[in-house]
């Protein structure tokens, strides 16, 4: 059996939106190769691989026209194809993937590796077509604010999960108790696996659903102390106006992440009008995170 190998290098702020894309077409899920330390114009390898029985004209065709959409947001590089054989599949696809230094403390690096000789807490992740890396600047500038705002034993909840990536760094940097939501299956399914390959699953609860979801769980007890939330700048908006800031304590900390610059106004009013209040906003590239306390 043969796979085709579709790849493209293109700007940090654009590697998980390329990697959405790649990802309907690719049932293995999609790699980023992001360089640690790199600065924010370093480009980023995205690679998705078909297998030769769903790599037909048709499917390449539309592939090819998916990105055509998304090139009339921001310009894309020409793609590139080549088939490999199966014996070189997964060592393609793992070579893809290399360890990355986030914050001040945590090392994310790929399930199939050893972190080796390091200061810093990895964090086992198996990349894959849930959201959330480590190689985006969103996730990155989330997992530091995670890491300056928390405090060990506190309440964290992670809207909008995705891989765990967020919760497994809450639990490994000291929460008490992480609460992670999302609607995708997928998701919850990448969360559990995540949380127990790093040894931190009794400290998650994974529940299925979003924000009314959670609110329920957390009924008449304690609010949250840390609130994440790495999703899209118009869904935060409406998490916003729903009561998202209610699920943080009052001098609670709410992390906002997933905003292009110029949505960020929007979100800030939003904000606002929830009665939280902006103390800190971190940029890479077009990227913004967010945070605020209630």
């Amino acid at each position: 059996m043969r796979w085709l190998e579709v790849s493209l290098a293109v700007s940090a702020e654009l590697a998980e939106a390329v990697a959405d894309v790649l990802a309907r077409f690719a049932p293995q899920g999609v790699a980023m190769s992001y360089e640690a330390g790199a600065g924010t114009g370093s480009p980023v390898q995205v690679r998705a691989y078909l297998p030769e029985g769903g790599a037909e004209p048709g499917t390449r065709q539309r592939l090819r026209q998916a990105l055509w959409h998304l090139s009339q947001i921001q310009p894309l590089p020409e793609a590139t194809d080549r088939w490999i054989e199966e014996e070189d599949w997964a060592e393609a696809w793992k070579a893809a993937h290399r360890p990355l230094a986030v914050g001040r403390r945590l090392l994310i690096v790929p399930a199939w590796l050893e972190a080796g000789d390091t200061d810093r807490t990895p964090l086992y992740l198996d990349p894959g077509m849930a959201f959330g890396t480590g190689a985006h600047p969103t996730t990155r500038m989330c997992l530091a604010a995670l890491e300056a705002s928390l405090k060990a034993g506190d309440l964290v909840l992670d809207i909008g999960c995705g891989s765990g990536i967020l919760s497994i760094a809450a639990a490994l940097l000291g929460a008490g108790r992480v609460l992670a939501c999302d609607i995708d299956e997928a998701a919850l399914a990448a969360s559990a696996r995540g949380a127990e390959r790093n040894g931190v699953l009794p400290a998650i609860e994974i529940i299925p659903g979003s924000l009314e979801q959670v609110r329920e769980r957390l009924g008449v007890g304690p609010r949250a102390d840390v609130v994440a939330a790495n999703i899209l700048a118009p869904v935060l908006e409406d998490m916003l106006s729903a009561g998202l800031a209610e699920t943080a304590r009052q001098e609670g900390t709410v992390i906002l992440s997933g905003i292009l610059a110029e949505q960020s106004h929007g979100v800030k009013a939003a904000a606002r009008r929830a009665g939280l209040t902006l103390i800190a906003e971190e940029s890479e590239g077009e990227w913004r995170a967010l945070i605020f306390k209630r």
